[in-house]
């Protein structure tokens, strides 16, 4: 089961002109890594926020990508941990082996109606998150989401029922998730991302809950060929660096990196929110069958979720982010009960 940029166009078109900042006493190096496969568009704005940096850092900080990293997640953050690496774009899957706090935006299924929900959220919790990643020695340079998880499956499904019956694929290192499924009656399988494809072939799994444009890249949908319509849950994540190495970059040249990265974050989020919608239309052309869902079938999910929440609240999500987030959500939906943005 399982997710704001801030616009600052001006700040970047002054900083994209600004003379290279001076060269501080110690030249830094920020070694980012990624799952994102190199060639998507995510990869392609990283490359473009690195030559940005470069054109406004000159040899002062140097940022190396490495994408398309099959590690995992969970072995991201132990590798920036062991400082193998200092920074690296990941999912509240990742960011929650450093604080659990960040699952709130993707580890509540349902909770959000649509993107707008989710960056009103994020917006207000924000500065908690980011504190609490802080403490624990991170610092975000940009928030991100990567499109709405639903399921794809070998087999035709509607209700939560004809899901049970199915091999799950549970990213690797969900224990608590893996251990909500099997107490909501389904079958998960842990894998990584790199493993979909083959466990789709093979057997080992016969469903994947992902976006579709992960799912058209990953071309999930040429063996999982139903995709059920339902926006299941938002991925979101953020591009993190290690405190220690991103304090070591002179304060005004920090203000001018951070404003570049959330200028591109705002670009890669407005593009992977488009590509979802464009990547269905190209997967129909495949012989993709999107199954709608019709009043009954949302009913019959919404109930699942919420009998999954009592599991999430304090096991996946800590109490006080879980209950925040309804809060939020209601003050919001209260002001805009009227149907404007």
């Amino acid at each position: 089961m399982k997710r704001g940029f801030q616009h600052v166009a001006l700040a970047l078109v002054l900083t994209m002109g600004a003379a290279p900042a001076a060269v501080p006493a110690e030249n830094v190096e920020i070694k980012l890594a990624t799952i994102l496969p190199v060639g998507t568009s995510g990869h392609q704005n990283l490359m473009e926020m690195r030559a940005a940096w470069q054109k406004v850092a000159g040899p002062a900080v140097k940022l190396t990508i490495y994408a398309g990293m099959a590690d995992g997640e969970p072995l991201l953050v132990k590798k920036m941990r062991a400082r193998q690496i200092n920074a690296a774009v990941l999912t509240a899957i990742g960011l929650s082996e450093i604080d659990r706090s960040v699952s709130s935006l993707q580890m509540m299924p349902l909770v959000f109606r649509d993107w707008r929900e989710v960056d009103h959220v994020r917006d207000k919790i924000r500065p908690e998150l980011e504190a609490r990643l802080r403490a624990k020695g991170f610092e975000v340079l940009f928030w991100g989401d990567a499109g709405w998880a639903r399921y794809f499956s070998k087999e035709p499904g509607a209700y939560p029922d004809d899901y049970k019956k199915m091999k799950m694929f549970v990213l690797s290192g969900e224990s608590h998730e893996m251990e909500s499924f099997r107490e909501l009656g389904f079958q998960p399988v842990s894998l990584e991302t790199e493993q979909i494809l083959p466990g789709l072939t093979t057997g080992m799994v016969s469903t994947v809950p992902v976006p579709p444009f992960l799912a058209n890249a990953l071309q999930i949908n040429r063996v999982a060929k139903y995709m059920l319509d339902l926006n299941w849950a938002p991925v979101v994540g953020a591009a993190i660096v290690r405190r220690d190495a991103w304090m070591k970059i002179p304060p005004d040249l920090r203000a001018q990196l951070q404003a570049i990265a959330t200028t591109t974050a705002d670009k890669i989020r407005m593009q992977t929110r488009a590509e979802d919608d464009e990547a269905i239309v190209a997967m129909k052309k495949n012989g993709l069958v999107v199954q709608a869902v019709t009043p009954p079938i949302r009913d019959a999910w919404q109930a699942l979720a919420e009998k999954a929440y009592p599991m999430i609240r304090g096991r996946i999500v800590p109490e006080e982010i879980f209950d925040r987030v309804q809060r939020e959500l209601v003050e919001y939906r209260a002001a805009h009960s009227d149907g404007t943005p």
